[in-house]
């Protein structure tokens, strides 16, 4: 090999290794997910929950107090937006309490990125949003940042915006809506796909306390589109739990009954972006590299 063959052998390998590099650093991957197919109601459920983790997609929770023993109820408590772009391994959280319950009670959100978020906001400063931004190699959070207009507007940052580098293997913390696997559902006549025994719906929800205290009338009713994809979730929460605040200072054994509807819906399927919240966070290179870092091992 002369070369010049050589220095045009070195400058392909280059430009390949560079256009692929720049690929991974874009986060552009190939997005063809197939829809989900089941003959059992607890075969298609699965296989939707399956697809909401390839597919790009929306998904907008509203949380309603319908019980409480130790006060006013009937209100809506809160507001949980994601957007998961699988075909960009992007993702977006939008977590907004609007009023909260008195004293210690279970968070309504999925996954670590919800409790976070529900332990850090005080009454007296409702209502507060928090917004995490991740992709393969760099998380970017605010717990102090502004309330969304609506579910459509995009997210901001507040003053304490953060970045870091982010390991994908960490991706646990989003949590699930639903864990359809663990129980047999039931077909209602409507085409609902609904769980409500007690032992049942504490395998496919994702509890922030042991079924102990669950009480007998929590269900949860999964609703699928036409192509078979998730579209509505509908959590009725009862529980049962110790009072700290009433209990203080007399009866230890104080306890409170509360109650929740967490509704889910699911759309935008194939077309949800996860949009970049506004506002700039300005890394230092050291850090800007590490992320670069684990996007590329990642492939």
């Amino acid at each position: 090999m002369n070369r010049r063959q050589f220095l045009a052998g070195l400058g392909g390998a280059a430009a390949v290794g560079g256009g692929y590099a720049g690929v991974r650093l874009a986060d552009l991957r190939p997005y063809d997910p197939e829809l989900p197919s089941g003959e059992t109601p607890r075969e298609r459920i699965i296989a939707a929950a399956r697809h909401r983790y390839v597919a790009d997609h929306r998904a907008v929770t509203r949380v309603r107090m319908t019980r409480d023993s130790a006060g006013d109820s009937g209100y809506d408590a809160a507001r949980y937006r994601q957007h998961h772009e699988h075909s960009r391994r992007e993702h977006t959280h939008v977590f907004t309490t609007r009023r909260r319950p008195a004293g210690r009670v279970p968070h309504p959100f999925p996954g670590l990125l919800g409790l976070f978020h529900w332990n850090g906001v005080g009454r007296g400063e409702l209502p507060a949003t928090s917004v995490i931004h991740l992709t393969d190699g760099a998380i970017r959070t605010s717990w102090d940042a502004p309330t969304p207009d609506g579910v459509s507007a995009r997210p901001k940052f507040g003053d304490d915006g953060t970045y870091a580098t982010h390991s994908p293997r960490s991706s646990g913390m989003f949590g699930e809506f639903v864990r359809p696997h663990r129980t047999a559902w039931r077909e209602t006549d409507d085409g609902t796909y609904e769980v409500s025994t007690r032992d049942g719906y504490a395998q496919v929800v994702t509890l922030a306390r042991g079924i102990e205290r669950l009480h007998g009338d929590c269900r949860v009713v999964v609703s699928l589109d036409d192509a078979g994809r998730l579209a509505r979730v509908v959590d009725d929460r009862t529980m049962t739990l110790a009072d700290a605040e009433r209990g203080r200072g007399g009866d230890e054994r104080a306890e409170r009954t509360v109650g929740y509807r967490v509704v889910t819906e699911f759309d935008r399927y194939g077309t949800a972006t996860a949009p970049r919240p506004a506002g700039e966070l300005n890394p230092d290179t050291r850090t800007h590299l590490a992320s670069a870092f684990y996007d590329l091992r990642r492939y």
